[in-house]
């Protein structure tokens, strides 16, 4: 196993952590670097429809996250996120 495969691995690993969360900052954390690592390991081996989802998902994530941040919150308003 080479280090593009761990990459890769990564990445499937944020995936399935990012499914099996329930509050939406974390949530969006895995997704975003889940995107970022399967986009790096799809670069290096040419997957062209990975690339494509990957594309498609990492700005979506990563806008969400910026709404979760940016998002004024009460005290003790986090356990919605």
């Amino acid at each position: 196993m080479d280090c593009i495969d761990v990459i890769g691995y990564a990445g499937t690993g944020l995936t399935v952590l990012s499914y099996s969360m329930r509050r939406m900052l974390p949530l969006h954390i895995a997704a975003v670097s889940s995107s970022v690592a399967l986009l790096t390991y799809a670069s290096f081996t040419g997957a062209g429809p990975l690339i494509v989802m990957e594309m498609i998902l990492l700005p979506i994530n990563g806008y969400r996250l910026l709404e979760l941040i940016s998002v004024p919150r009460e005290p003790g308003g986090l356990d919605s996120l």
